[in-house]
């Protein structure tokens, strides 16, 4: 009877830790080196580190509406980042290493909510 009300609980735990770990690859990946690097990379260059050093992931968090739960997270960084660079412009190439750096690993955000759900479900 309690694993419908720990489903979203699960979910939570396992996307919280999924975006932890990707917000890394993406500073790893996508944020690092000096440029300029090819638009079709998705990857910004290096010129203060700020953008790598103050991008992180934001714990998910579960709101209910009666028997709808919805569950958010999100990667994303303090640090002024123009629209322009992520979506492109008329004149600019859009990069997007936040998007695709999160289209890429999102088996592994999948995976690692599975796993949290199956977890649950043997307690």
């Amino acid at each position: 009877k309690a694993a419908p009300q720990e489903f979203p609980q699960a979910i939570k735990r396992g996307m919280t830790r999924a975006l932890a770990v990707v917000s890394g690859r993406i500073q790893e990946k996508r944020l690092t080196g000096h440029g300029p690097f090819p638009a079709t990379e998705h990857r910004l260059g290096e010129r203060t580190g700020q953008l790598k050093l103050r991008t992180q992931s934001t714990p998910a968090t579960v709101e209910t509406d009666g028997e709808k739960s919805v569950i958010t997270g999100a990667i994303g960084s303090s640090v002024f980042y123009a629209a322009f660079q992520e979506f492109g412009t008329k004149t600019l190439p859009e990069r997007a290493p936040f998007r695709t750096g999160i289209q890429e690993n999102i088996t592994y955000i999948a995976d690692e909510i599975e796993k949290e759900i199956t977890t649950s479900l043997k307690a």
